[in-house]
């Protein structure tokens, strides 16, 4: 199993300083300064939308060009060969796939003219006229050291990063805890079957 970056969504406030820091974090080590992460909001809950660098990731597997590739744990995007296709976005099940970064594939890309119909794709319109588009996908900030910026900067720690080991803890602890509450339950009933039987 991969590590990936995970919310809780109770925790999430909204404030974006994980884009935030996520952008900035890129930039300053000369990568296109985008972030790689963003963030859902509601009426009543906030949360981040992270990669969740998928075993068998069917945004590598779909890229036309080859321009996602695996790298240790993590996937990369080597933006001289992303045209801005857009299929990796389309076949991620996260929404996880940013088409927001200008690629420096210009040669290779195709012209993208105006979207046809009010009801055409969102991922599509996305895309300005005659320009082309390369994708971002989290890299776990592989060229900095500590770890992925995204959860340092979150100020209620709704941000963590979980691998096999941390996901079978918290599985655990889960199981546990409904052991717990069962007994807590069946102790309950065979109170009431006492008291309902004097």
């Amino acid at each position: 199993m991969n590590r990936f970056v995970i919310v809780d969504p109770h925790r999430c406030i909204g404030c974006d300083a994980c884009i935030v820091a996520c952008s900035e974090g890129h930039r300053k080590l000369a990568l296109r300064p985008v972030a790689r992460i963003s963030l859902v909001k509601t009426r009543d809950i906030s949360a981040a939308v992270t990669c969740h660098q998928c075993e068998g990731s069917p945004c590598l597997a779909v890229c036309p060009s080859h321009a996602i590739v695996q790298e240790d744990d993590r996937l990369q995007v080597v933006e001289e060969l992303c045209t801005g296709c857009l299929v990796c976005a389309l076949a991620c099940p996260f929404g996880a796939v940013h088409p927001s970064m200008p690629s420096t594939s210009r040669p290779r890309g195709e012209l993208f003219g105006q979207t046809s119909t009010s009801r055409s794709s969102g991922l599509l319109r996305q895309k300005e006229t005659g320009d082309y588009s390369c994708v971002a996908i989290c890299d776990l900030c592989a060229k900095t050291q500590g770890g992925p910026r995204c959860i340092a900067s979150c100020p209620t720690d709704a941000l963590s990063l979980v691998d096999e080991e941390s996901l079978e803890l918290s599985n655990r602890k889960k199981r546990l805890g409904a052991i717990d509450k069962m007994m807590v339950a069946l102790r309950g009933a065979d109170r009431g079957v006492a008291d309902h039987g004097r």
